[in-house]
């Protein structure tokens, strides 16, 4: 869905420290799961296995299939809002802000094992290739549906906003 994974925790945020709550007082959680999980990834992999193409996500500044992770360490100008200018919405923006990323491990292996045979690679080279080009700081959750089960349990609310 785009920029909703990570303008929604940013909204929530804000709108949260509008009313007197301190960020360090809510707990955003962003599941990556399906054809999000390639921003769970660093940008070697996002030119290696041309996930801008594969999970149709364009770079904000070229408007073409991207080549890097857009949303780990956006460059200036990745994110403007009219009215507003640029706005901090990157996977590490939002985790100095205390919103924790997790990403699915079933959706991982799906498609690690679909782009192994579209690349006549080993399934279990290519999920070991992501697995270690994961972005510091994202948990691998068994699946993504498991992931937002567990945070309701401690007391998170599902919210999809996209």
């Amino acid at each position: 869905h785009e920029v909703f994974p990570f303008a929604w925790p940013k909204v929530f945020l804000m709108t949260n420290a509008a009313t007197g709550t301190a960020e360090k007082d809510c707990s955003v959680v962003v599941v990556l799961r399906h054809d999000a999980i390639p921003y769970a990834m660093e940008d070697s992999l996002w030119a290696k296995y041309n996930f801008g193409e594969v999970f149709k996500a364009d770079d904000p500044l070229t408007k073409k299939p991207a080549t890097r992770n857009p949303f780990w360490k956006p460059k200036p100008g990745d994110f403007k809002i009219p009215g507003i200018g640029n706005v901090q919405i990157g996977i590490n923006e939002l985790q100095e802000s205390g919103v924790m990323f997790c990403v699915c491990n079933m959706a991982m292996t799906v498609f690690s094992a679909a782009l192994a045979d579209k690349m006549h690679m080993q399934a279990a080279d290519v999920k070991a290739e992501w697995m270690k080009g994961l972005l510091p700081g994202i948990e691998v959750m068994p699946s993504g549906v498991w992931a937002v089960g567990r945070a309701q349990e401690k007391g998170c609310a599902y919210c999809f906003a996209g």
